[in-house]
């Protein structure tokens, strides 16, 4: 039967953070973030810290982000390093089906090795196997644990050929190489993206949101300008004042909705998945944030210096 949404995340919260009920982590998670936005509005408000509202918006969604998304990024890591030791741990159980061994042996031999989560998952399969599962259906358990494609599909082609036949040796190997040359596939894209990688990284969460705090500074300057020569009058000065504001405010939301844009674009190009937008996007949002404070900061020093 399809998982909900609700259930994959309170699986990834029960292999890789607690078994807490997930509409109590995400609550907890909302109520977090609105603590720290509504501390750092107070802070800005009582002009502790002269930088815009928008940055306790930006808090709160950051740490909201960065709760909610905990337990699928750890269970991305999980998966990942799975995938990595896959083709090893594959190797040596067609090395030990060769040497004579069976299904369970083989299967003990890599519970033996260390393989970091896989060894879990085999140790897992073991379990049940020992609680009397047939070989079948104590294997399915590891592509149940684990969602990742490659995984499920190893166990499928691992469990025809048991049902066939075939000699599983073999198909351990081929399997083996299949998995071991689309790692290799997948770091060299990361490596011929690289550039691009770094390039949109840069673009987007450190030269826009920098630029956008030089045009504030200027804008202000103007403005100021304006007012001390007297060519404008009180209403027209703050009327500007207004637009200024309205300019800045609308700047900054830009900001927003273009880091999360980069960091979908980036979680395509780097891994071949949107959803690792997940892992860049906070960092991004807080780079973006600081670039855009330190350059109209900076910009200000330096026109109150001419």
């Amino acid at each position: 039967m399809q998982e909900t949404l609700l259930q994959k995340y309170g699986k990834y919260l029960r292999l890789n953070v607690a078994r807490i009920d997930p509409r109590i982590w995400i609550l907890a998670s909302v109520l977090l973030a609105s603590t720290m936005g509504s501390v750092v509005y107070l802070v800005i408000f009582f002009k502790i810290v002269n930088v815009s509202m928008m940055f306790s918006v930006v808090v709160g969604f950051v740490v909201l982000d960065l709760m909610v998304g905990y337990p699928y990024i750890k269970e991305m890591r999980r998966i990942d390093e799975i995938e990595r030791t896959l083709p090893e741990a594959l190797k040596q159980m067609a090395d030990t089906l060769k040497a004579g061994g069976t299904y369970e042996y083989a299967l003990r031999e890599i519970s033996t090795a260390d393989y970091g989560p896989l060894t879990k998952e085999i140790d897992n399969v073991l379990r049940k196997l020992e609680e009397g599962e047939n070989f079948e259906n104590s294997l399915k358990a590891l592509s149940e644990n684990v969602d990742s494609r490659l995984v499920q599909r190893s166990v499928t082609i691992i469990i025809d050929s048991i049902k066939a036949g075939a000699g599983l040796a073999e198909a351990l190997e081929e399997i083996a190489d299949d998995i071991r040359e689309l790692h290799h596939i997948n770091v060299e894209r990361r490596t011929r993206t690289m550039m691009g990688f770094m390039f949109i990284l840069f673009a987007g969460s450190i030269v826009a949101p920098a630029i956008f705090g030089l045009v504030s500074t200027i804008i202000s300057f103007l403005i100021g300008t304006v007012a001390v020569s007297g060519i404008a009058t009180t209403k027209e000065i703050e009327k500007a004042i207004g637009v200024k504001d309205t300019l800045l405010l609308l700047m900054q939301i830009y900001i927003f909705i273009e880091v999360l844009a980069t960091s979908a674009i980036l979680g395509l190009m780097r891994d071949g998945k949107i959803n690792k937008s997940l892992i860049y996007a906070p960092i991004l949002l807080f780079l973006a944030y600081i670039s855009m404070t330190i350059a109209s900061f900076v910009s200000q020093m330096i026109i109150k210096g001419i």
